[in-house]
């Protein structure tokens, strides 16, 4: 915990808190090929009738700045292209005047174009301009949109983004398929994961603020990870801010289910609230020293432990978050540096009533009789935090090398208390358990990275990145209880199912990568690009449990009644009545390491007319370890390919082909296995598991009738070797597997829209449908599954998604309307003995959003859930799981000062 906070007091030391006030404006934009969309370095810009200019730098960029306010011409030249002035340019006063230019390529007898300014504001030389031009399969949102909407961070603004889902603020579904085909990139680097049983993109914690645009890349090219399947998504955070900006927003909201309602909590720690654990559920020293070998041992360690198990009612209030960024550009006539800050908050607490959990353990299909093995009924409180923070720190030594630091800390926990009561296969009474934990979940990122432009030398560019990531999942003494119904119906303790527990559990995960990238032109529309990629991953997870037994019978039966605070104590193990026993094994810790190096080559030749081609090969040899025993090692060869021809200036028509990969996550690799309670789900790992491969194909039309208009139709193939998935195993009890199948398919559909209906009414949708199938190797493993024939594990056969966004100019305000849902997906395969597989059921999302904007003041409000939706799992006829969300209204209010 020390470090955690010293780290982010050192965060906070660079965190300014002042902005400087300006009495005069400035112009700044983007320069980009017409042709190719690429970025134009060191194009001539300047003001008309005065010395004031500029040039682009390595990303395209200008800015003319300490303009007095006025109208104003830009004319803007490089050599090859035809000049462009812009005319009627309004410069105001502590404003950045925005004016983007797409050059077009040098051709006899045309004289300068001009252009005014409003119209260009309007133009080619936006997000959709570049998406329009770009070599792969992309979609995107830019700043400029995501500073019209409501979202507060980068989860809520990526549903906009066509072909993404956005669930839980984690998990990324890229047309449908999910974290395990899909990665997310912040700057370039990977985000780490803190769910040690899953990859796990924590993008709710960014604020949108801070973000300059986000890229969702859907065809594979070989500079990318080999592993990408579903897509890539890419966040680019803002580097050197046109204007200085700190900005403060806060919300709050208040949810059907939960607010105002008296939730499940226990007595805990003092720092709780602000995620971290004080000390009171520290591990004992003399557990991780060994087995405990007498009764006075025993009760030493009891004595250190917290005894706090017993619930209490907590009335819930309403959630808070307070978010504060900085971000601004000094020096900018030397060496300019921008520094993008981002400090955050929220708290929340939430519950959940009756929620069902059944495991079905035998299904007769003559008579169609269901056998439970479990059938329990689940209540919880939950009391989560997120605390984060980012600084990105910027240079240009000159105009065409720049140098970044960026780092990002994130801390979250959700501390609950359940009561899970219901009938299990093992007893004759309904049995009743408690669970009390402290999940803590923290991240840090921290990326160096250079590039360079040499003219000069066929316009060749340098990039290279360091980065180092952090992610540590701590669960400290987590606590559990067993207890039976009476034939009265009074509780008494039990022990023989070893349900009354402590454990305890920490994973640390270390990621050093290093990355270079080097591209030239040798040729007029040849570029050539070569790279390399380094990573260096490890992960060290520990747990111990302590069981509470009665190995000799002699607990009184007259003390089994009583509270666990009266049953768990020292004074019961020193006189022998319970015994205390650290049950750990050598299979409940672990070491994994991945070594993982890749070099790539590419060819991107485009001519002046209507195509565009881009080959190369990427080679991936990883090697993934488990206590030093080398699990998977493959060296892989990754080509791809693709083409775009343009029949039209606003038509494009795309080809692709990719050969790409899926590995297995650390705990899928692992022997570990864990269980909520008794009854419960238990997850095993596999060693056994195999790396995936899959072949990707795509075909796509797309056109731009407008400018911020598209219209897009996608079909897409791919092919899967030993895909992942999770099993029923083949016992009584709830347990699960990681297991390969033999291989997959799966052909999908896409149609994308995005219409100005009027000035004020934007619409933009996806559609996607999509055919899944899974071949087994041999016939036996067919006759251990439920189904002979079944869609891929976690496959949706549709996705929608719409947006609505009306803008009200006269009073300043904008509405959103955002609609989601997916057709019911398998979330476990079932066994022969079941009457068929585990699916989640379709969740039907609408959200409604307003904001009120009042100068540099904006006021919004939200309804989340408006049809109140419940998560909702099935197998056969049998709800498996079932739990309500509620509805969440959310206000909020947010200032900036430029």
């Amino acid at each position: 915990m020390k470090k955690d906070l010293n780290l982010l007091a050192i965060l906070l030391l660079f965190f300014p808190l002042t902005v400087v006030a300006q009495n005069t404006g400035q112009i700044a934009g983007t320069v980009i090929d017409a042709e190719t969309g690429e970025t134009i370095i060191g194009a001539s810009v300047g003001i008309i009738g005065s010395t004031k200019g500029d040039a682009t730098d390595l990303d395209g960029k200008y800015s003319i700045r300490n303009l007095e306010p006025g109208v104003y011409s830009l004319t803007v030249s490089y050599i090859s292209y035809t000049s462009q002035t812009i005319i009627e340019i309004e410069v105001t006063a502590g404003i950045t005047t925005v004016i983007d230019v797409a050059l077009q390529t040098e051709i006899a007898n045309l004289d300068e174009i001009v252009v005014t300014a409003e119209a260009i504001k309007s133009g080619e030389a936006g997000l959709l301009s570049i998406q329009r031009k770009a070599v792969p399969v992309q979609d995107g949102i830019s700043s400029e949109e995501i500073s019209k909407s409501t979202d507060g961070n980068v989860g809520s603004a990526m549903k906009r983004v066509s072909g993404v889902s956005v669930v839980g603020g984690k998990d990324v579904y890229v047309r449908g398929l999910g974290n395990r085909y899909s990665n997310v990139q912040l700057n370039g680097s990977p985000i780490p994961s803190t769910n040690p049983n899953k990859k796990e993109a924590p993008v709710d914690i960014l604020s949108s603020g801070i973000v300059d645009n986000i890229i969702v890349q859907k065809t594979y090219t070989p500079d990318q990870s080999g592993e990408f399947s579903g897509g890539s998504v890419q966040i680019v955070t803002k580097e050197f801010p046109n204007d200085p900006n700190f900005s403060f927003s806060y919300s709050t909201a208040y949810n059907t289910q939960a607010t105002f309602q008296n939730y499940l909590g226990y007595n805990g720690g003092g720092s709780d609230f602000l995620g971290y654990d004080d000390g009171f559920r520290s591990l004992p020293k003399e557990v991780k020293d060994g087995e405990i070998t007498s009764d006075a041992e025993g009760a030493d360690i009891v004595r250190s432990l917290n005894n706090s198990w017993s619930a209490k009612n907590i009335n819930s209030l309403p959630s808070q978050k307070i978010s504060i960024s900085y971000s601004d550009q000094f020096n900018q006539d030397k060496m300019p540096i921008g520094v993008v800050s981002n400090l955050s908050y929220k708290y929340e607490t939430n519950s959940t009533s009756n929620e069902t959990f059944r495991y079905i353990n035998n299904y007769n299909e003559n008579t169609g009789e269901v056998l439970l093995g479990s059938d329990y009924i689940k209540n919880t409180g939950v009391e989560s935090t997120s605390l984060s923070a980012m600084l990105n720190i910027f240079a240009k030594p000159s105009d065409v090398t720049k140098i970044g630091l960026k780092s990002l800390y994130s801390n979250s926990s959700d501390n609950t208390f359940s009561s899970i009561e219901g009938s299990y296969y093992n007893f004759d009474n309904d049995n009743r358990q408690t669970v009390a934990e402290f999940d803590r979940r923290a991240i840090y990122s921290s990326s160096l990275s250079f590039e360079t432009y040499f003219k000069n030398f066929m316009e060749s560019s340098l990039e290279g990145v360091l980065s180092y990531s952090k992610a540590v999942r701590d669960l400290p003494d987590r606590r559990t209880t067993q207890y039976a119904r009476t034939d009265a119906g009074s509780l008494e303790v039990i022990f023989p199912f070893r349900g009354n527990t402590h454990f305890f559990s920490l994973q640390n995960d270390n990621n050093y990568s290093a990355k270079i990238d080097y591209s030239l032109k040798p040729v007029d529309g040849l570029t050539v690009k070569i790279g390399g990629f380094g990573l260096y991953k490890d992960r060290e997870f520990e747990s111990f449990k302590l069981v509470y037994q009665d190995l000799g019978n002699n607990f009184p039966q007259s003390d089994k009644s009583l509270t666990p605070e009266e049953i768990f104590t020292p004074e019961n193990i020193s006189n022998g009545n319970l015994d205390i026993i650290e049950s750990s094994s050598s299979r409940d810790s672990y070491i994994g390491e991945q070594e993982l190096f890749a070099g790539y080559v590419s060819f991107n030749w485009s001519s002046k007319e209507k195509w565009n081609f881009v080959t190369g090969l990427r080679a991936e040899n990883s090697a993934q370890f488990i206590d030093d025993d080398a699990l998977i090692d493959e060296l892989d060869i990754l080509p791809a390919f693709n083409v775009t021809y343009r029949p039209t200036e606003r038509t494009n028509v795309r080809g692709a082909f990719s050969v790409t990969l899926a590995r297995p996550e650390f705990r899928e690799l692992s022997n570990f296995n864990f269980q909520d309670f008794v009854g419960g789900r238990t997850v095993y790992g596999n060693p056994n598991l195999e790396r995936t491969k899959i072949y990707n194909y795509d075909l796509r039309v797309e056109a731009y009738p407008n400018s911020g208009e598209l219209l897009a139709f996608s079909v897409f193939y791919k092919e899967f070797e030993n895909p992942i998935e999770i099993f029923y195993r083949i016992t009584q009890n709830n347990e699960v597997r990681y297991d390969n199948i033999d291989s997959a398919t799966l052909l999908g559909a896409e149609v994308e829209v995005r219409k100005d209906v009027t000035e004020q009414l934007r619409l933009s949708g996806n559609f996607s449908y999509i055919i899944s199938d899974v071949s087994y190797a041999d016939g036996a493993s067919v006759g251990r599954q439920a189904n002979s024939e079944r869609a891929m594990f976690g496959q949706s056969p549709y996705t929608l998604n719409v947006n609505a966004f009306y803008l009200m100019p006269k009073i300043d305000s904008e509405l959103t309307l955002s609609f989601n849902t997916f057709g019911k997906r398998i979330s476990a395969v079932g066994n022969n003995e079941q009457p068929d597989d585990e699916f989640e059921q379709p969740f039907n999302k609408l959200d409604l959003s307003v904001t009120k904007r009042l100068g540099n003041a904006a006021f919004n409000a939200s309804i989340e859930n408006i049809l109140s939706d419940d998560v909702v799992y099935k197998q056969g006829d049998i709800i498996t799981n079932r739990y309500a969300v509620g509805t969440t209204f959310t206000v909020g209010f947010s200032y900036s000062f430029n």
